[in-house]
């Protein structure tokens, strides 16, 4: 309240003072001014509160359809334009026909991000006119049910006032080598969310994905008759944080994620070359803190992992049993501090309100002072 109440308490002073000096010959402009003025502090707050929580999740899906528009020409004819000039004299141009070309388009539509436009194949090869040339062949490449996914915009509260959460004793400034959050979108459809080094990263990145899609599998709303919504709403995500790396280095990764988005569960970690896992530390919103200390316990008690993907099947069967999403609605007494620019901005109008009502024009345009 306090980011906007003193401001807009300066500036109404402020308008009483000028009518006070102009014996009040000029109330309705100091009124115009006034509800201006608050009209551009609602627009400022809210336009400041929604870009410091704005953030993004990811969502897992499948593919699940394919469209082939093929190439078409499209002819445009001749358009001809003609003017007169004050004698009534008539003069034409005509612009040419032509024919215009529009190439194939290609889409494959998932579960969770709707139809996306594809020009490449999975092997990087480009599309044109000559390939593919029906839907069916688009089928060869992306197989239905094949995991994908996105990222989408929602209002994270916690990212505005994550210091409130924060471990005190961390500076992140000391683990500068911490990786930033997975999201990045390759080929449009897929995010690699196994980060750092494990044994046989690449199957054990597709088993993830595959889990990651059916726990996020669209089943009927209990609360919504006829609608859909995802089942566990869950997002899963390994961190190999490094060789022999302190603990500290999992808290100073939840800190610099801030706690991770709504739907994350990450699983972060220090394994050994020989495979020996050093220390587990698994960290969400999720309320279910037996899931954390379960995936821990089980983790530090494997020796000489081999291989990465009977630890990602493990690991994701326990979040399908006990995993349940917090609601972010939860976090909405959070108060969202005015960001430096915001409150510049609030200042910034109340002095140009004052110095429109401290002037005048007359009907020439000279500017007057304005009692």
């Amino acid at each position: 309240m306090g980011d906007w109440l003193i401001p807009l308490t300066v500036l109404l002073v402020g308008l009483l003072v000028w009518e006070i000096i102009s014996k009040g010959r000029r109330w309705v402009f100091s009124l115009i001014i006034f509800f201006s003025v608050c009209v551009l502090f609602t627009i400022n707050i809210a336009t400041d509160v929604a870009i410091q929580t704005m953030d993004t999740e990811v969502w897992s899906g499948e593919i699940v359809d394919w469209k082939h528009d093929e190439e078409w020409d499209e002819w445009h004819p001749p358009v001809t334009t003609c003017t007169s000039d004050s004698k009534g004299n008539q003069s034409c141009t005509t612009t040419p026909g032509y024919w215009e070309h529009h190439y194939a388009e290609n889409y494959i539509k998932t579960s969770d991000n709707g139809w996306i436009y594809v020009n490449k194949l999975p092997d990087g090869r480009k599309m044109d006119d000559s390939y593919p040339n029906k839907t069916e062949e688009l089928k060869k490449y992306w197989k239905k049910g094949t995991p994908t996914a996105s990222t989408h915009l929602y209002s994270n509260k916690v990212q505005a006032s994550y210091s409130i959460f924060k471990h005190e004793d961390i500076d992140l400034e000391d683990f500068k080598d911490l990786p930033d959050y997975p999201d990045n979108i390759e080929s449009k459809l897929y995010i690699k969310r196994i980060v750092g080094n494990v044994p046989n990263k690449k199957e054990s990145i597709k088993t993830l994905d595959n889990w990651n899609t059916k726990l996020n599998k669209m089943i009927p709303d209990p609360d919504n008759k006829d609608k859909m919504k995802s089942w566990k709403q869950v997002n899963i995500i390994f961190v190999n944080v490094g060789e022999n790396k302190p603990q500290e280095y999992g808290f100073a990764l939840q800190d610099k994620w801030e706690g991770g988005n709504k739907n994350d569960f990450v699983v972060s970690f220090s394994m050994n070359k020989n495979g020996k896992i050093n220390w587990v530390y698994p960290f969400s919103w999720s309320e279910v803190e037996i899931l954390k200390l379960e995936v821990k316990d089980y983790m530090m008690g494997l020796d000489n992992v081999k291989d990465f993907k009977p630890i990602v099947n493990h690991v994701s069967k326990q979040v399908e049993e006990k995993y349940v999403r917090k609601e972010f609605k939860d976090f909405n007494y959070l108060h969202v501090d005015l960001s430096t620019v915001g409150t510049f901005f609030l200042w910034f109008f109340v002095v140009i309100g004052l110095v429109v009502r401290g002037f005048k024009r007359d009907s020439w345009g000279d500017i007057k002072y304005g009692l």
